[in-house]
Protein backbone atom coordinates (compact mmCIF):
# COMPACT_ATOMS: atom_id res chain seq x y z
CA UNK A 1 0.00 0.00 0.00
CA UNK A 2 1.43 3.65 -1.06
CA UNK A 3 2.19 6.12 1.31
CA UNK A 4 -0.70 8.25 2.56
CA UNK A 5 -0.96 11.95 1.43
CA UNK A 6 -2.52 13.62 4.03
CA UNK A 7 -2.62 16.88 2.32
CA UNK A 8 -4.72 15.77 -0.15
CA UNK A 9 -6.77 13.61 2.06
CA UNK A 10 -7.90 16.67 4.05
CA UNK A 11 -8.40 18.38 0.69
CA UNK A 12 -10.74 15.93 -0.14
CA UNK A 13 -12.32 16.15 2.80
CA UNK A 14 -13.01 19.71 1.60
CA UNK A 15 -10.69 21.49 4.21
CA UNK A 16 -7.49 22.81 4.54
CA UNK A 17 -4.09 22.77 6.33
CA UNK A 18 -2.72 26.24 8.26
CA UNK A 19 0.39 26.79 10.42
CA UNK A 20 0.76 29.92 12.14
CA UNK A 21 3.13 32.32 14.13
CA UNK A 22 1.81 33.23 17.39
CA UNK A 23 3.12 36.31 16.55
CA UNK A 24 0.96 39.97 16.40
CA UNK A 25 0.30 39.72 12.76
CA UNK A 26 0.26 35.67 12.59
CA UNK A 27 2.62 35.27 10.55
CA UNK A 28 1.91 32.07 7.99
CA UNK A 29 4.36 29.44 8.40
CA UNK A 30 2.39 26.82 6.37
CA UNK A 31 -1.00 26.65 4.59
CA UNK A 32 -2.25 24.01 2.03
CA UNK A 33 -3.16 24.94 -1.46
CA UNK A 34 -6.39 24.55 -0.46
CA UNK A 35 -6.20 27.35 1.99
CA UNK A 36 -5.04 29.96 -0.92
CA UNK A 37 -7.35 28.42 -3.29
CA UNK A 38 -10.41 28.64 -1.21
CA UNK A 39 -9.70 32.68 -0.74
CA UNK A 40 -8.46 33.24 -4.07
CA UNK A 41 -4.88 34.18 -3.38
CA UNK A 42 -1.79 33.30 -5.25
CA UNK A 43 0.83 31.54 -2.15
CA UNK A 44 3.41 34.70 -2.69
CA UNK A 45 0.71 37.40 -2.12
CA UNK A 46 -0.04 36.81 2.00
CA UNK A 47 2.44 36.10 4.20
CA UNK A 48 0.36 36.53 7.27
CA UNK A 49 -3.25 36.49 8.56
CA UNK A 50 -3.34 39.92 10.21
CA UNK A 51 -0.93 41.75 7.33
CA UNK A 52 -0.77 45.66 8.08
CA UNK A 53 -2.86 47.91 6.62
CA UNK A 54 -6.81 48.46 5.99
CA UNK A 55 -7.54 44.71 4.79
CA UNK A 56 -6.54 42.18 7.05
CA UNK A 57 -7.13 38.74 5.68
CA UNK A 58 -8.31 37.94 9.24
CA UNK A 59 -11.30 40.34 10.95
CA UNK A 60 -13.48 39.07 13.48
CA UNK A 61 -15.18 41.52 15.38
CA UNK A 62 -14.30 41.45 17.94
CA UNK A 63 -10.98 40.35 17.24
CA UNK A 64 -9.93 36.83 18.20
CA UNK A 65 -7.99 36.47 21.77
CA UNK A 66 -5.22 34.34 21.17
CA UNK A 67 -3.99 34.08 24.23
CA UNK A 68 -7.44 32.82 25.44
CA UNK A 69 -6.74 30.36 22.69
CA UNK A 70 -3.69 29.26 23.69
CA UNK A 71 -4.83 29.04 27.50
CA UNK A 72 -7.77 26.93 25.90
CA UNK A 73 -5.40 24.70 24.43
CA UNK A 74 -3.02 23.82 27.21
CA UNK A 75 -6.23 23.30 29.31
CA UNK A 76 -7.81 20.50 26.40
CA UNK A 77 -5.49 19.95 24.18
CA UNK A 78 -7.05 21.97 21.55
CA UNK A 79 -9.04 25.00 20.63
CA UNK A 80 -11.75 25.44 17.99
CA UNK A 81 -12.51 29.23 17.35
CA UNK A 82 -14.48 30.38 14.13
CA UNK A 83 -12.67 32.52 11.97
CA UNK A 84 -13.95 35.37 9.48
CA UNK A 85 -11.76 35.35 6.65
CA UNK A 86 -12.07 37.72 3.54
CA UNK A 87 -11.31 36.60 0.51
CA UNK A 88 -9.70 38.05 -2.72
CA UNK A 89 -12.61 39.37 -4.18
CA UNK A 90 -13.59 41.10 -1.46
CA UNK A 91 -16.49 38.17 -0.25
CA UNK A 92 -15.98 36.38 3.63
CA UNK A 93 -16.70 32.91 5.13
CA UNK A 94 -16.38 31.90 8.17
CA UNK A 95 -13.75 28.62 9.10
CA UNK A 96 -13.85 26.47 12.19
CA UNK A 97 -9.99 26.97 12.46
CA UNK A 98 -9.31 23.13 15.03
CA UNK A 99 -5.99 24.02 16.04
CA UNK A 100 -3.02 22.49 18.53
CA UNK A 101 -0.31 23.99 19.61
CA UNK A 102 2.77 22.18 18.13
CA UNK A 103 7.14 23.22 18.13
CA UNK A 104 9.54 23.43 15.79
CA UNK A 105 12.84 22.33 16.12
CA UNK A 106 14.18 25.34 18.24
CA UNK A 107 11.53 24.93 20.81
CA UNK A 108 9.33 28.01 19.43
CA UNK A 109 5.29 27.51 19.66
CA UNK A 110 3.31 27.92 16.86
CA UNK A 111 -0.53 26.78 15.55
CA UNK A 112 -1.21 23.96 13.53
CA UNK A 113 -4.70 23.22 12.29
CA UNK A 114 -7.15 21.64 10.04
CA UNK A 115 -9.48 24.89 8.28
CA UNK A 116 -13.11 23.86 7.56
CA UNK A 117 -15.64 26.02 5.58
CA UNK A 118 -18.75 27.05 7.76
CA UNK A 119 -20.18 29.49 5.89
CA UNK A 120 -23.08 27.84 4.97
CA UNK A 121 -23.73 26.20 8.81
CA UNK A 122 -23.39 29.62 10.32
CA UNK A 123 -25.83 31.01 8.08
CA UNK A 124 -28.18 27.96 9.20
CA UNK A 125 -28.21 28.48 12.35
CA UNK A 126 -28.88 32.41 12.20
CA UNK A 127 -31.82 31.73 10.50
CA UNK A 128 -32.83 29.22 12.56
CA UNK A 129 -31.89 31.64 15.81
CA UNK A 130 -33.51 34.28 14.04
CA UNK A 131 -37.08 32.66 13.57
CA UNK A 132 -36.84 31.47 16.67
CA UNK A 133 -36.79 35.40 18.01
CA UNK A 134 -39.80 35.90 15.90
CA UNK A 135 -41.94 33.08 17.08
CA UNK A 136 -41.04 33.89 20.30
CA UNK A 137 -42.30 37.87 19.87
CA UNK A 138 -45.14 36.95 18.14
CA UNK A 139 -46.48 34.49 20.72
CA UNK A 140 -45.73 36.40 23.69
CA UNK A 141 -48.90 37.99 24.09
CA UNK A 142 -51.19 35.59 22.20
CA UNK A 143 -54.06 34.19 25.02
CA UNK A 144 -53.45 30.29 23.73
CA UNK A 145 -50.37 27.95 23.75
CA UNK A 146 -48.08 27.80 21.06
CA UNK A 147 -45.60 24.81 20.70
CA UNK A 148 -42.86 23.48 17.81
CA UNK A 149 -42.48 19.99 18.53
CA UNK A 150 -40.88 16.92 16.46
CA UNK A 151 -42.82 14.75 14.56
CA UNK A 152 -41.20 12.02 16.68
CA UNK A 153 -43.10 9.63 19.12
CA UNK A 154 -42.55 11.53 21.69
CA UNK A 155 -43.78 14.72 19.72
CA UNK A 156 -40.41 16.68 21.78
CA UNK A 157 -40.66 20.08 22.44
CA UNK A 158 -38.80 22.69 20.34
CA UNK A 159 -40.26 25.99 21.74
CA UNK A 160 -42.86 26.42 24.19
CA UNK A 161 -44.72 29.73 24.06
CA UNK A 162 -45.26 31.70 27.48
CA UNK A 163 -48.95 31.57 26.71
CA UNK A 164 -48.73 27.42 27.73
CA UNK A 165 -46.42 28.44 30.09
CA UNK A 166 -49.31 29.97 31.75
CA UNK A 167 -52.49 28.14 30.55
CA UNK A 168 -50.51 25.54 32.30
CA UNK A 169 -48.77 26.69 35.07
CA UNK A 170 -45.52 24.92 34.61
CA UNK A 171 -42.00 27.51 33.46
CA UNK A 172 -40.07 25.82 30.35
CA UNK A 173 -37.28 24.38 32.96
CA UNK A 174 -39.91 23.01 34.66
CA UNK A 175 -41.36 21.30 31.57
CA UNK A 176 -37.88 20.00 30.53
CA UNK A 177 -37.15 18.74 34.11
CA UNK A 178 -40.71 16.78 34.89
CA UNK A 179 -41.38 15.55 31.32
CA UNK A 180 -37.96 15.35 29.70
CA UNK A 181 -39.32 18.01 26.89
CA UNK A 182 -42.05 15.51 26.14
CA UNK A 183 -45.42 16.85 24.91
CA UNK A 184 -46.57 13.06 24.92
CA UNK A 185 -46.25 12.83 28.56
CA UNK A 186 -48.39 16.14 29.32
CA UNK A 187 -51.12 14.85 27.61
CA UNK A 188 -53.31 13.02 29.51
CA UNK A 189 -52.34 9.24 29.66
CA UNK A 190 -56.24 7.67 28.23
CA UNK A 191 -56.29 10.70 25.27
CA UNK A 192 -52.60 9.53 24.15
CA UNK A 193 -53.41 6.78 21.70
CA UNK A 194 -56.22 8.78 20.27
CA UNK A 195 -54.58 11.60 19.69
CA UNK A 196 -51.48 9.74 18.31
CA UNK A 197 -54.27 7.74 15.65
CA UNK A 198 -56.31 10.82 14.27
CA UNK A 199 -53.50 12.97 13.93
CA UNK A 200 -51.38 10.90 12.09
CA UNK A 201 -54.54 9.99 9.83
CA UNK A 202 -55.64 13.67 9.20
CA UNK A 203 -51.94 14.67 8.79
CA UNK A 204 -51.34 12.20 5.76
CA UNK A 205 -54.34 13.33 4.25
CA UNK A 206 -53.37 17.04 3.84
CA UNK A 207 -50.87 17.82 6.66
CA UNK A 208 -53.09 19.71 9.17
CA UNK A 209 -55.50 18.17 11.85
CA UNK A 210 -58.29 20.06 14.37
CA UNK A 211 -58.27 17.78 17.54
CA UNK A 212 -59.53 18.22 20.69
CA UNK A 213 -57.86 16.39 24.05
CA UNK A 214 -56.53 17.23 27.78
CA UNK A 215 -53.43 18.02 29.33
CA UNK A 216 -52.32 17.97 32.66
CA UNK A 217 -51.80 21.59 34.53
CA UNK A 218 -48.75 22.12 37.27
CA UNK A 219 -52.06 21.87 39.92
CA UNK A 220 -53.43 18.26 38.59
CA UNK A 221 -56.16 19.64 36.73
CA UNK A 222 -56.94 18.26 33.88
CA UNK A 223 -57.43 21.07 31.06
CA UNK A 224 -59.38 20.49 27.77
CA UNK A 225 -57.56 22.02 24.52
CA UNK A 226 -58.41 22.65 21.38
CA UNK A 227 -55.41 21.88 18.86
CA UNK A 228 -54.93 23.13 15.79
CA UNK A 229 -51.74 21.67 14.33
CA UNK A 230 -49.85 21.87 10.78
CA UNK A 231 -46.83 19.48 10.09
CA UNK A 232 -43.96 22.00 8.62
CA UNK A 233 -40.28 20.56 6.62
CA UNK A 234 -37.97 22.82 7.00
CA UNK A 235 -34.50 23.66 4.86
CA UNK A 236 -32.90 21.28 6.43
CA UNK A 237 -35.61 18.03 6.26
CA UNK A 238 -36.48 18.07 9.75
CA UNK A 239 -40.03 18.03 10.17
CA UNK A 240 -41.89 19.85 12.77
CA UNK A 241 -45.45 19.77 13.86
CA UNK A 242 -46.54 23.77 14.66
CA UNK A 243 -49.85 23.37 17.33
CA UNK A 244 -52.04 26.12 18.58
CA UNK A 245 -54.01 24.87 21.66
CA UNK A 246 -56.84 26.83 23.48
CA UNK A 247 -58.39 26.45 26.36
CA UNK A 248 -61.82 25.24 26.22
CA UNK A 249 -62.33 23.32 29.61
CA UNK A 250 -64.80 25.09 30.58
CA UNK A 251 -67.11 24.50 27.68
CA UNK A 252 -66.53 21.53 26.85
CA UNK A 253 -68.41 19.05 28.29
CA UNK A 254 -71.61 21.08 27.86
CA UNK A 255 -70.93 21.67 24.11
CA UNK A 256 -70.48 17.97 23.92
CA UNK A 257 -73.81 16.80 25.07
CA UNK A 258 -75.48 20.00 23.20
CA UNK A 259 -73.90 19.16 19.63
CA UNK A 260 -75.09 15.34 20.21
CA UNK A 261 -78.42 16.49 20.84
CA UNK A 262 -78.66 18.98 18.26
CA UNK A 263 -77.19 16.70 15.42
CA UNK A 264 -79.37 13.84 16.44
CA UNK A 265 -82.68 15.72 16.08
CA UNK A 266 -81.44 18.31 13.38
CA UNK A 267 -80.93 15.21 11.25
CA UNK A 268 -84.00 13.36 12.25
CA UNK A 269 -85.65 16.69 11.32
CA UNK A 270 -84.07 17.42 8.30
CA UNK A 271 -84.53 13.83 6.78
CA UNK A 272 -88.00 13.15 8.19
CA UNK A 273 -89.44 11.76 4.67
CA UNK A 274 -86.07 9.11 4.78
CA UNK A 275 -85.48 6.25 7.10
CA UNK A 276 -83.60 7.27 10.18
CA UNK A 277 -81.69 4.40 12.13
CA UNK A 278 -79.93 5.66 15.43
CA UNK A 279 -78.01 3.30 17.62
CA UNK A 280 -76.58 3.99 21.03
CA UNK A 281 -73.36 2.22 21.44
CA UNK A 282 -73.35 2.78 25.06
CA UNK A 283 -76.65 1.64 25.75
CA UNK A 284 -77.38 -1.10 23.39
CA UNK A 285 -79.97 0.60 22.68
CA UNK A 286 -81.66 0.79 18.46
CA UNK A 287 -83.86 3.83 17.42
CA UNK A 288 -85.98 3.07 14.07
CA UNK A 289 -87.77 5.97 12.37
CA UNK A 290 -91.27 5.59 11.40
CA UNK A 291 -90.11 6.01 7.90
CA UNK A 292 -88.39 3.28 8.21
CA UNK A 293 -90.39 0.70 9.34
CA UNK A 294 -92.98 1.90 6.56
CA UNK A 295 -90.09 1.13 4.16
CA UNK A 296 -88.72 -1.02 5.65
CA UNK A 297 -90.73 -3.58 8.21
CA UNK A 298 -90.94 -3.91 11.83
CA UNK A 299 -89.23 -6.66 13.67
CA UNK A 300 -85.94 -5.63 13.75
CA UNK A 301 -84.22 -5.73 17.46
CA UNK A 302 -84.61 -2.38 19.67
CA UNK A 303 -81.54 -3.59 21.63
CA UNK A 304 -78.71 -5.38 20.57
CA UNK A 305 -75.13 -5.07 19.23
CA UNK A 306 -76.01 -3.76 15.43
CA UNK A 307 -72.12 -3.84 14.53
CA UNK A 308 -71.93 -7.30 15.28
CA UNK A 309 -75.16 -8.78 13.52
CA UNK A 310 -74.33 -6.22 10.32
CA UNK A 311 -72.47 -9.00 8.48
CA UNK A 312 -75.55 -11.64 9.09
CA UNK A 313 -78.34 -9.14 9.18
CA UNK A 314 -80.65 -9.78 6.32
CA UNK A 315 -81.88 -6.62 5.56
CA UNK A 316 -78.78 -5.28 3.51
CA UNK A 317 -78.27 -7.53 0.22
CA UNK A 318 -75.85 -10.06 0.89
CA UNK A 319 -73.07 -8.90 -1.83
CA UNK A 320 -72.94 -5.42 -0.15
CA UNK A 321 -72.89 -6.94 3.85
CA UNK A 322 -69.25 -6.79 3.87
CA UNK A 323 -68.28 -3.71 2.29
CA UNK A 324 -71.23 -2.04 4.78
CA UNK A 325 -69.40 -3.50 8.06
CA UNK A 326 -65.95 -2.51 6.86
CA UNK A 327 -67.35 1.13 6.15
CA UNK A 328 -69.09 1.13 9.48
CA UNK A 329 -66.32 0.04 11.23
CA UNK A 330 -63.68 2.54 9.84
CA UNK A 331 -66.61 4.81 10.96
CA UNK A 332 -66.56 4.23 14.08
CA UNK A 333 -62.46 4.49 14.60
CA UNK A 334 -62.65 7.75 13.47
CA UNK A 335 -62.56 8.25 9.74
CA UNK A 336 -64.49 10.79 7.84
CA UNK A 337 -66.33 9.00 5.43
CA UNK A 338 -68.54 9.99 2.45
CA UNK A 339 -72.16 8.52 1.73
CA UNK A 340 -72.23 4.97 -0.41
CA UNK A 341 -75.00 2.83 -2.25
CA UNK A 342 -76.17 -0.28 -0.76
CA UNK A 343 -78.65 -2.53 -1.22
CA UNK A 344 -81.76 -3.04 1.33
CA UNK A 345 -84.76 -5.36 1.49
CA UNK A 346 -87.61 -3.53 0.89
CA UNK A 347 -91.09 -4.56 3.49
CA UNK A 348 -92.16 -5.87 -0.01
CA UNK A 349 -89.47 -8.25 -0.29
CA UNK A 350 -87.99 -6.61 -3.21
CA UNK A 351 -84.36 -5.10 -2.80
CA UNK A 352 -84.12 -1.46 -3.14
CA UNK A 353 -80.85 0.81 -3.78
CA UNK A 354 -80.28 3.21 -1.29
CA UNK A 355 -77.98 5.91 -0.28
CA UNK A 356 -76.59 5.26 3.12
CA UNK A 357 -75.39 9.01 5.17
CA UNK A 358 -73.61 7.69 8.22
CA UNK A 359 -72.55 9.90 11.10
CA UNK A 360 -70.34 8.91 14.07
CA UNK A 361 -70.40 10.59 17.42
CA UNK A 362 -67.37 10.12 20.22
CA UNK A 363 -67.60 10.81 23.97
CA UNK A 364 -64.88 13.13 26.10
CA UNK A 365 -62.95 9.96 25.87
CA UNK A 366 -62.64 9.47 21.95
CA UNK A 367 -64.82 6.34 21.86
CA UNK A 368 -67.56 5.94 20.04
CA UNK A 369 -70.75 6.52 21.54
CA UNK A 370 -73.37 6.78 18.56
CA UNK A 371 -73.89 6.03 15.58
CA UNK A 372 -76.41 7.70 13.09
CA UNK A 373 -77.90 6.40 9.73
CA UNK A 374 -80.42 8.37 7.34
CA UNK A 375 -81.15 6.12 4.62
CA UNK A 376 -82.88 7.69 1.48
CA UNK A 377 -84.25 5.35 -1.90
CA UNK A 378 -82.06 6.22 -4.54
CA UNK A 379 -83.70 2.81 -6.87
CA UNK A 380 -84.83 4.33 -9.13
CA UNK A 381 -82.42 6.77 -10.28
CA UNK A 382 -79.48 4.16 -9.75
CA UNK A 383 -81.33 1.52 -11.77
CA UNK A 384 -81.66 4.38 -14.76
CA UNK A 385 -78.22 4.92 -14.23
CA UNK A 386 -77.05 0.99 -14.29
CA UNK A 387 -79.29 0.69 -17.77
CA UNK A 388 -77.44 3.77 -18.78
CA UNK A 389 -73.99 2.39 -18.37
CA UNK A 390 -75.34 -0.82 -19.83
CA UNK A 391 -76.85 0.50 -23.05
CA UNK A 392 -73.51 2.13 -23.29
CA UNK A 393 -71.45 -0.91 -22.52
CA UNK A 394 -73.38 -3.15 -24.78
CA UNK A 395 -74.37 -4.62 -27.97
CA UNK A 396 -77.79 -3.93 -28.55
CA UNK A 397 -78.51 -7.04 -30.70
CA UNK A 398 -76.61 -9.70 -28.61
CA UNK A 399 -75.93 -7.99 -25.36
CA UNK A 400 -72.35 -8.85 -25.23
CA UNK A 401 -70.02 -6.01 -24.88
CA UNK A 402 -69.55 -3.78 -28.07
CA UNK A 403 -66.11 -2.77 -29.41
CA UNK A 404 -65.37 -0.10 -27.34
CA UNK A 405 -65.99 -1.64 -24.17
CA UNK A 406 -64.41 -5.24 -24.84
CA UNK A 407 -60.97 -3.63 -26.41
CA UNK A 408 -61.11 -0.92 -22.83
CA UNK A 409 -61.49 -4.41 -20.56
CA UNK A 410 -58.84 -6.35 -22.09
CA UNK A 411 -56.23 -3.75 -22.41
CA UNK A 412 -57.41 -3.22 -18.77
CA UNK A 413 -56.17 -6.88 -17.90
CA UNK A 414 -53.09 -6.92 -20.50
CA UNK A 415 -51.65 -3.39 -18.28
CA UNK A 416 -52.52 -4.78 -14.89
CA UNK A 417 -51.10 -8.74 -15.96
CA UNK A 418 -48.15 -9.73 -13.99
CA UNK A 419 -44.92 -11.62 -15.93
CA UNK A 420 -45.88 -14.97 -15.53
CA UNK A 421 -49.62 -14.28 -16.54
CA UNK A 422 -50.83 -15.84 -19.84
CA UNK A 423 -54.06 -14.87 -21.97
CA UNK A 424 -55.50 -15.95 -25.16
CA UNK A 425 -57.47 -13.94 -27.45
CA UNK A 426 -59.87 -15.41 -30.27
CA UNK A 427 -61.35 -13.94 -33.29
CA UNK A 428 -64.41 -15.68 -34.00
CA UNK A 429 -65.97 -15.30 -37.88
CA UNK A 430 -69.56 -16.32 -39.65
CA UNK A 431 -68.46 -17.88 -42.37
CA UNK A 432 -70.68 -17.22 -45.57
CA UNK A 433 -72.83 -15.08 -43.26
CA UNK A 434 -73.48 -13.31 -46.59
CA UNK A 435 -75.35 -16.15 -47.66
CA UNK A 436 -77.43 -16.44 -44.47
CA UNK A 437 -78.94 -13.06 -45.27
CA UNK A 438 -79.15 -13.39 -49.14
CA UNK A 439 -80.77 -16.23 -48.72
CA UNK A 440 -83.13 -16.35 -45.68
CA UNK A 441 -83.17 -12.41 -44.92
CA UNK A 442 -82.02 -10.32 -42.78
CA UNK A 443 -83.90 -11.68 -39.82
CA UNK A 444 -82.73 -14.82 -39.80
CA UNK A 445 -79.38 -13.21 -39.92
CA UNK A 446 -79.97 -11.62 -36.66
CA UNK A 447 -81.40 -14.18 -34.96
CA UNK A 448 -78.38 -16.17 -36.20
CA UNK A 449 -76.11 -13.52 -34.74
CA UNK A 450 -77.81 -13.57 -31.20
CA UNK A 451 -77.74 -17.47 -31.58
CA UNK A 452 -74.15 -17.64 -31.93
CA UNK A 453 -73.36 -14.66 -28.89
CA UNK A 454 -75.27 -16.62 -26.79
CA UNK A 455 -73.19 -19.69 -27.12
CA UNK A 456 -70.15 -18.56 -27.53
CA UNK A 457 -70.95 -16.36 -23.82
CA UNK A 458 -72.08 -20.02 -21.97
CA UNK A 459 -68.96 -21.84 -23.66
CA UNK A 460 -66.99 -18.72 -21.15
CA UNK A 461 -66.63 -18.00 -17.37
CA UNK A 462 -67.68 -14.78 -16.17
CA UNK A 463 -64.45 -12.91 -15.73
CA UNK A 464 -63.45 -13.96 -19.39
CA UNK A 465 -64.12 -11.13 -22.19
CA UNK A 466 -66.77 -11.70 -24.91
CA UNK A 467 -67.42 -9.08 -27.03
CA UNK A 468 -68.94 -8.45 -30.40
CA UNK A 469 -66.69 -6.13 -32.36
CA UNK A 470 -68.57 -6.26 -35.97
CA UNK A 471 -71.25 -7.23 -37.67
CA UNK A 472 -70.68 -11.50 -37.68
CA UNK A 473 -67.19 -11.00 -35.93
CA UNK A 474 -66.45 -11.33 -32.02
CA UNK A 475 -63.55 -11.98 -30.04
CA UNK A 476 -63.21 -13.75 -26.38
CA UNK A 477 -60.51 -12.81 -24.46
CA UNK A 478 -59.60 -15.99 -22.01
CA UNK A 479 -57.80 -14.87 -19.09
CA UNK A 480 -55.25 -16.77 -16.83
CA UNK A 481 -54.98 -20.08 -19.31
CA UNK A 482 -52.65 -23.37 -17.65
CA UNK A 483 -52.25 -24.84 -21.15
CA UNK A 484 -52.77 -24.36 -24.72
CA UNK A 485 -54.99 -27.60 -24.38
CA UNK A 486 -57.61 -25.52 -22.90
CA UNK A 487 -57.52 -22.97 -25.17
CA UNK A 488 -57.44 -25.51 -28.33
CA UNK A 489 -60.98 -27.20 -26.51
CA UNK A 490 -62.17 -23.99 -26.42
CA UNK A 491 -61.66 -23.29 -29.73
CA UNK A 492 -63.10 -26.68 -30.41
CA UNK A 493 -66.47 -26.19 -28.69
CA UNK A 494 -66.76 -22.85 -30.60
CA UNK A 495 -66.82 -24.46 -33.78
CA UNK A 496 -69.70 -27.32 -32.20
CA UNK A 497 -71.54 -24.61 -31.15
CA UNK A 498 -71.88 -23.37 -34.98
CA UNK A 499 -72.89 -26.34 -35.97
CA UNK A 500 -75.58 -26.86 -33.68
CA UNK A 501 -77.27 -24.00 -34.15
CA UNK A 502 -81.55 -23.85 -34.88
CA UNK A 503 -81.21 -22.13 -38.44
CA UNK A 504 -82.53 -25.14 -40.87
CA UNK A 505 -82.50 -24.40 -45.08
CA UNK A 506 -80.21 -24.53 -47.58
CA UNK A 507 -77.64 -22.89 -45.70
CA UNK A 508 -74.54 -24.70 -43.88
CA UNK A 509 -73.37 -22.57 -40.83
CA UNK A 510 -70.16 -22.79 -39.83
CA UNK A 511 -67.40 -20.34 -38.04
CA UNK A 512 -63.70 -19.81 -38.02
CA UNK A 513 -61.78 -19.14 -35.51
CA UNK A 514 -58.35 -17.36 -35.21
CA UNK A 515 -55.62 -17.50 -31.67
CA UNK A 516 -53.16 -15.76 -30.16
CA UNK A 517 -51.74 -15.67 -27.40
CA UNK A 518 -50.31 -13.08 -24.19
CA UNK A 519 -47.40 -12.33 -23.77
CA UNK A 520 -46.07 -14.49 -27.10
CA UNK A 521 -47.83 -12.69 -29.66
CA UNK A 522 -47.84 -9.25 -28.83
CA UNK A 523 -48.39 -7.27 -25.17
CA UNK A 524 -50.78 -5.26 -26.44
CA UNK A 525 -54.42 -5.63 -27.94
CA UNK A 526 -54.00 -4.28 -31.35
CA UNK A 527 -50.98 -6.68 -31.87
CA UNK A 528 -52.86 -9.36 -30.81
CA UNK A 529 -55.70 -9.01 -32.55
CA UNK A 530 -53.98 -8.54 -35.79
CA UNK A 531 -51.94 -11.76 -35.44
CA UNK A 532 -55.52 -13.99 -34.54
CA UNK A 533 -57.23 -11.90 -37.24
CA UNK A 534 -54.39 -12.90 -39.14
CA UNK A 535 -55.00 -16.27 -38.22
CA UNK A 536 -58.49 -16.68 -38.56
CA UNK A 537 -58.29 -15.59 -41.96
CA UNK A 538 -56.36 -18.20 -42.73
CA UNK A 539 -58.39 -20.84 -41.35
CA UNK A 540 -61.20 -19.26 -44.11
CA UNK A 541 -58.63 -19.83 -46.52
CA UNK A 542 -57.69 -23.25 -45.59
CA UNK A 543 -61.49 -24.35 -45.85
CA UNK A 544 -63.42 -22.45 -42.99
CA UNK A 545 -65.30 -24.13 -40.55
CA UNK A 546 -61.88 -24.56 -38.72
CA UNK A 547 -59.24 -22.72 -36.15
CA UNK A 548 -56.00 -21.84 -36.49
CA UNK A 549 -53.17 -20.77 -33.86
CA UNK A 550 -51.21 -17.48 -34.67
CA UNK A 551 -47.47 -18.54 -35.96
CA UNK A 552 -45.32 -16.17 -38.28
CA UNK A 553 -46.04 -18.45 -40.85
CA UNK A 554 -49.56 -17.27 -41.32
CA UNK A 555 -48.57 -13.93 -41.68
CA UNK A 556 -47.39 -14.98 -44.83
CA UNK A 557 -50.22 -16.74 -46.06
CA UNK A 558 -52.57 -13.72 -45.17
CA UNK A 559 -50.02 -11.48 -47.44
CA UNK A 560 -50.33 -14.42 -50.52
Amino acid sequence: MGSLNLEQLIDDLGCSLLCCKPDSRLSILYASKAFFRTLGYAKDEISALLEEGPEPVLRNNPPVDWERIREEIRAKGFANPELRLIKKDGHHIWASYRVRLQKDQDGAEFFSGVLEDITLRRRSRRQRLEQAQELEALTANVPCGVLRCRSDEFLTLNFVSEGFCRMTGYRRDEIAAEFGSRFIQMIYEKDRDLLLRQAGGRMRRDGAAELTYRIMGKSGRLIWVLDKSRVQEDCNGNVWLYSVLMDITETQKAQEELAATEERYRMILEHAADPVVDFDLKTSRIYYSPAFTARFGTGFPQYGNLMADLPELSLIYEPDRRRLTEKADRLLHGEVLEDDEFRFLGADGVYIWCNVHPAAFFDEQGKAARLIVVISDIDRRKKESIALRQRAEHDLLTGLYNRVTAVGKIEKVIARSEREERHALFVIDIDNFKNVNDRLGHLKGDELIVETAARIKRLFREEDIVGRIGGDEFVVFLRGITSVNLVVKKAECIGNAFRENSISGPVCVSGSVGISFYPYDGNSYEELFRKADAAMYAAKKSGKDSFRVYTSEIDEIARS
